[in-house]
C-alpha cells in the first residue's frame, strides 16, 4: 500500500519498485584495492591512498604498536554513475531503506576482500555478534569496526550516523567468520568545513582534516586492532586521517573498507 501512496526507484537507476536493484547492487562487486599507509618507498605518487609526510604520530615506538607493513583498503565499487547516484541518494538525501542494501554491500566486501584472512592469525571457533552499542567499551574485543566521523554540521543536518548500520553489519559478518568484532564510534571531528568529497585537491583534503580527528577515549583504542569504515575514498586523506588520530592512541590499524573509490581523473 505505501509503494502505492509513495512509489520509489532504484536508488541507483530509478528503476521502479526497487530500493537497489540487481544491476546497481552488481556495480558493488567491483572491488578495487588501495594502500592505506602509503608506498612501499614512502612516497606520495598522488592517487588515492599515496602517502603522505612523517609527522610525530608515526614516531611511536612498533614494539609498543605493532603496524601491518602496509595495511589495504577495500572499496566494493567506482564512485561514479549509479554507484556516486545510490550513495548520494542514500547519505545526502535521506534514503535510509539503502541502509540494509548497503549494509549487505560491507558484508559482501568482508567476505570477498581477503581482510578476513588477514586477520584471522590462527583458527578460531565461530563467535556470534558481540551486543554493540554507539559508544560500546569493546574491553574483550579482537577487532574494533570503527566509521570515520562525520562533522557536527552533516550529523544535523541527515540526523543520524549514517555509517552506524554499516558498520555493525560489518563486525557481524567479521563474527560470522570467527573473528571477534564490534563497532564503535570511536573518532569525532572538531570544527571540520565543508565535505571531503567537495575538496577537490589532496592538499585542500588533508588541510580540511589536520587536527581535527580525535579518539573519544584513547583507552577503549589503545592495544586494540582498528578496521576503519567509510562511505567513499577519494585520495585517501580522511582514512589516513583517521589512522593517525588511532595509531596516536596506541591503536593497530589493520586495514580499511569503503563502499567506493573515486576513480583516478584518467578514468573519469
Amino acid at each position: 500500500m505505501l509503494g502505492l501512496i509513495l512509489p520509489r526507484g532504484c536508488a541507483g537507476c530509478d528503476k521502479p519498485d526497487e530500493i537497489l536493484c540487481s544491476d546497481c547492487q552488481s556495480l558493488f562487486h567491483r572491488h578495487t584495492v588501495l594502500p592505506l599507509n602509503g608506498t612501499p618507498s614512502g612516497a606520495s605518487d598522488g592517487t588515492p591512498g599515496a602517502a603522505t609526510a612523517p609527522n610525530a604520530l608515526n614516531s611511536i615506538p612498533s614494539a609498543a604498536i605493532q603496524q601491518p607493513a602496509c595495511a589495504m583498503i577495500y572499496a566494493a565499487g567506482t564512485y561514479q554513475g549509479h554507484v556516486r547516484r545510490a550513495i548520494l541518494s542514500w547519505k545526502d538525501h535521506g534514503d535510509t531503506e539503502c541502509d540494509k542494501a548497503f549494509s549487505q554491500v560491507c558484508r559482501q566486501l568482508v567476505a570477498g576482500s581477503g581482510i578476513i584472512e588477514t586477520l584471522q592469525t590462527k583458527p578460531q571457533t565461530l563467535l556470534q555478534p558481540m551486543p554493540q552499542t554507539e559508544h560500546q567499551t569493546g574491553s574483550q574485543t579482537q577487532i574494533l569496526v570503527v566509521p570515520a566521523p562525520s562533522s557536527p554540521k552533516s550529523m544535523r543536518t541527515r540526523g543520524r550516523r549514517h555509517l552506524w548500520p554499516l558498520a555493525k553489519a560489518t563486525a557481524a559478518e567479521l563474527a560470522a567468520a570467527g573473528v571477534e568484532a564490534c563497532a564503535v564510534n570511536a573518532l569525532r571531528t572538531r570544527h571540520v568545513q565543508g565535505k571531503a568529497v567537495e575538496t577537490h585537491s589532496a592538499l585542500g583534503r588533508a588541510a580540511r582534516l589536520d587536527g581535527q580527528l580525535e579518539v573519544n577515549d584513547p583507552g577503549l583504542i589503545a592495544g586494540k586492532k582498528v578496521l576503519i569504515l567509510d562511505d567513499i575514498v577519494t585520495t585517501g586523506t580522511t582514512m589516513r586521517r583517521c589512522a593517525e588520530a588511532i595509531r596516536g592512541a596506541r591503536g593497530s590499524v589493520v586495514g580499511g573498507l569503503a563502499l567506493a573509490a573515486v576513480p583516478p581523473p584518467a578514468e573519469r
